[in-house]
């Protein structure tokens, strides 16, 4: 009888195959059919509206897009309470800024305004929203209020002129300030306090704007009579002065982390090394967001005094990055790859979802694969992260992945953190103008988060975030590119302007960390900065960046470069 057994063996591990594999498909085949319901619902619009409706009940990606569909249409029938509705359902499910700007319009077009303010609030600075809330908020000092905290200086100041009222003192003062009307603001942050004398918020801010204006000495006054409050711009103000023995003793009544590094600094020009070491490593032992550079301070200093033991110490708990600036970086051992197979669910998802994206809807694709991540685990997560990456969708893999390392920790998940993003790219002009193509992955990581149409607050751009002047700069002068609005918005054009940038600083300094710094904080201040703190040694940069964005910026650059090598590269100590 034995012959019979493994045929009976086989059926039953086919048996149990089909088991799983079926109702998979079948998840797939259905949810593919209520795809091409939906294209068929759109496409006989306004008489299929009904089936758009009854799509729309459905959860999921589905019911989402569904949503979305019927709310267009129900809006196109002027019939705004449901299509808002509809949109308010969609947005619970998974928001975007678009479907929420929508939804605003069609509160409005409801006459729901207040809650139609409340949507386009969530929206400011953005333009359209500015131009909805002069539309929906009727008290104009309270829209002023309003556009000031979202940094629309220019559209709040006009409704704050004249302020005829008290009220109207502050968001006018706010505004002129922004807008770099010093003399102006101070004027007016002065008659505010005059009814509101014990606002020390706003005195901080009445001595920014007087010391602005050039008048150091009032700015000095007010900012003393804060107490520990004011103690930090004071001691920035009198440093700026020149006054550094001032300096120091107002940044040490700050309890600032920030302060007290400034202090340490200031005791080091000074030549006062033991008490420069006594702040930098009690900021160490600490949580402040300088403990890092003052413990690379504290390193400098203690082996300078000969006291190797303890700069070793403080050198084990250093970020990656100042490791290898101190030389003495040894790369960490990847975790393995995450365990697990993905569910049947996922599966069944990003079946659909590659499906849709062959037959060119590319936006179903993407909500499949994100509402799949409800509810996943591990190994799920991993599965859509990596599908985003294969589908051109670098910064959604990196956002994954960026959430798994915090929580389970494995190869796959830094590799989807560090995704080598706009390959062709990269390695063309990185070769083309000498420099490490891992290095400007890390410039793009955290620079943009591998968005190609990112702009920041200062008008930065694409990729490689390239302000429009210096983008103009090494487009026309130096890639013989013609400079157009849309060009920093074109990966390759931006990839390579970025790279020759990259290199023009590494090179004029001779030194990657300084060109890396300059590339965030500006090559005129980079030098400015490192000669008045004498720098003879790599080690001795960080500390010497005034910028606190500038010291960070270097941080996270270097720590990427450092993980891009070791995930990829043959030679992970560079």
């Amino acid at each position: 009888m034995k012959w019979v057994a493994l045929p009976i063996v086989l059926v039953g591990a086919a048996i149990s195959i089909l088991a799983v594999f079926l109702p998979q498909r079948d998840a797939a085949s259905s949810a593919l059919s209520g795809y091409e319901a939906l294209r068929k619902a759109q496409a006989g619009l306004p008489k299929t509206i009904a089936g758009l409706d009854e799509l729309a009940e459905r959860a999921g990606a589905l019911g989402w897009q569904a949503k979305i569909a019927a709310a267009r249409a129900h809006a196109a029938q002027a019939e705004f309470a449901v299509a808002a509705e509809l949109l308010r359902q969609a947005l619970d499910a998974r928001s975007t800024t678009a479907l929420r700007a929508e939804l605003g319009s069609l509160l409005e077009a409801a006459g729901e305004r207040a809650e139609a303010k409340a949507e386009w609030e969530k929206l400011l600075p953005k333009a359209d929203a500015v131009q909805a809330m002069q539309r929906l908020e009727p008290d104009s000092i309270k829209l002023a209020g309003i556009l000031v905290t979202a940094g629309r200086y220019d559209a709040a100041l006009p409704l704050v002129t004249p302020a005829v009222v008290d009220a109207a003192r502050l968001p006018r003062a706010r505004a002129l300030a922004g807008l770099g009307k010093s003399s102006e603001a101070a004027s007016e942050f002065a008659r505010y306090l005059e009814s509101h004398p014990s606002d020390g918020a706003v005195k901080l801010e009445y001595a920014r704007a007087l010391e602005r204006a050039g008048d150091s000495g009032r700015a000095l006054e007010v900012l003393h009579s804060l107490g520990a409050a004011g103690a930090y711009r004071e001691g920035l103000l009198l440093e700026s002065l020149g006054r550094i023995r001032d300096a120091i003793d107002a940044y040490k009544r700050s309890s600032d982390g920030e302060a007290r590094w400034r202090a340490g600094r200031l005791l080091e020009s000074l030549g006062d090394a033991s008490g420069a070491l006594s702040i930098y490593q009690a900021l160490a032992s600490g949580t402040h967001r300088v403990r890092d550079d003052a413990a690379l301070r504290a390193v400098q200093l203690l082996r300078a005094g000969g006291n190797a033991a303890e700069a070793a110490k403080l050198i084990a708990g250093l970020p990656a990055a100042f490791q290898w600036i101190l030389g003495s970086y040894v790369p960490p051992t990847v975790p393995a790859a995450a365990p697990g197979e993905i569910s049947p669910a996922v599966a069944s998802a990003l079946q659909v979802a590659d499906s849709l994206a062959k037959r060119g809807h590319a936006e179903w694709a993407s909500a499949e694969a994100e509402f799949a991540l409800h509810d996943a685990g591990i190994a799920d997560r991993l599965a859509i992260g990596n599908w985003f990456d294969e589908h051109g969708d670098a910064r959604r893999a990196f956002q994954i992945g960026s959430e798994l390392l915090a929580k389970s920790p494995s190869r796959a998940a830094y590799e989807l953190a560090y995704p080598k993003a706009f390959t062709a790219s990269v390695n063309r002009w990185s070769s083309t103008y000498e420099v490490d193509p891992y290095l400007i992955l890390a410039v793009i990581r955290e620079e943009s988060n591998y968005l190609p149409t990112a702009v920041s607050s200062s008008n930065a751009m694409g990729l490689m975030q390239l302000l429009p002047s210096t983008g103009k700069w090494i487009a026309e002068s130096k890639c013989k590119l013609t400079y157009t609005a849309d060009l920093p918005f074109d990966p390759d054009a931006n990839i390579r302007m970025g790279t020759w940038y990259v290199s023009y600083l590494t090179d004029l300094f001779d030194d990657l960390v300084r060109g890396v710094a300059a590339y965030n904080g500006g090559n005129g201040n980079v030098e400015r900065w490192t000669a008045a703190a004498k720098v003879t040694a790599r080690a001795d940069v960080p500390g010497a960046l005034v910028s606190i964005e500038t010291r960070e910026y270097l941080t996270k650059v270097l720590n990427s470069w450092l993980w891009y090598r070791l995930l990829y590269s043959s030679d992970p100590t560079p």
